[in-house]
């Protein structure tokens, strides 16, 4: 098991599990690595300040894939988690009314109930809880640009990593998890092949397009917002295939956001 933890500009706001490896999206390092093994991600481009503004997040996730992938001995699992997030069993913080099945949470509570290293977890996934937004592409509509998501969706078919068959019912599908495969713990294997599949049709995207609001410090996050709804897409079909309609409740988790007063703020 190898814990990612993707920051852009601060260390984890909480006390990761030993052995855990930073991923870091920023042309500085930090002033200090708090006995972490710090990977510059940036490193891994030609113009990552370019990539990094156009993908946000999901340039760290790009990178955990190279670093996995040039590993001669793979481990087992991965887990991904960010400098503010992370996902336990554990009741930690108070529920956040605007977002179901987050917590928010204080530096001070994550101090006292520390993260559990899903290393010692039965099962090989640990994910959040999946949500029920009854229409996928309608609840990209009400809260982002409808365009963006069919133009990501036109390059995923484009790229084989989404089967022209399977677009409307990705279109259509109900179950959401939040986070796609970019917050949880996942078999490496499988984690890997699919993720890099994802990658094409994001970068497709990043060349041609603009978001549609590409000025909005929320909007702007477009193809990484679309990333995260096919990675759903993608991983519930997995779970389907693996465990069929009988879903065992150690698979998943809450995902606690933390914040120096408790309070959650999107997109800091």
């Amino acid at each position: 098991m190898t814990i990612f933890i993707v920051c852009h500009k601060d260390l984890p706001s909480y006390p990761p599990p030993e052995g855990a490896k930073i991923i870091w999206l920023n042309s500085k390092l930090p002033s200090e690595n708090r006995g972490m093994d710090v990977i510059a991600g940036y490193d891994f481009f030609s113009e990552p300040e370019e990539l990094h503004a156009k993908l946000s997040g999901s340039l760290g996730t790009i990178v955990i894939a190279k670093v996995v992938s040039e590993e001669s001995v793979k481990p087992h699992n991965i887990t991904i988690w960010q400098y503010r997030k992370f996902l336990t069993r554990l009741k930690v913080g108070i529920p956040n009314p605007e977002y179901p099945g987050m917590n928010t949470a204080t530096s001070e509570e994550v101090e006292i109930a520390r993260p559990e290293d899903p290393e010692f977890f039965s099962e090989n996934f640990f994910l959040p809880r999946p949500l029920n937004l009854h229409n996928i592409s309608q609840h990209y509509a009400r809260f982002h640009n409808i365009v963006d998501f069919l133009r990501y969706t036109a390059f995923a078919v484009e790229a084989n990593t989404l089967a022209q068959a399977e677009a409307l019912q990705f279109f259509n599908s109900s179950t959401f998890v939040p986070g796609g495969i970019e917050l949880g713990t996942y078999p490496t294997d499988w984690w890997l092949d699919t993720f890099v599949r994802m990658v094409a049709p994001s970068f497709e995207f990043a060349k041609r397009y603009q978001p549609f609001q590409a000025d909005d410090p929320v909007q702007k996050r477009a193809i990484s917002f679309c990333q995260e709804r096919l990675g759903s897409y993608l991983l519930v079909k997995r779970i389907a295939e693996l465990y069929g309609n009988t879903l065992p409740g150690s698979l998943f988790g809450d995902i606690v956001t933390v914040s120096n007063d408790g309070v959650y703020r999107s997109g800091v």
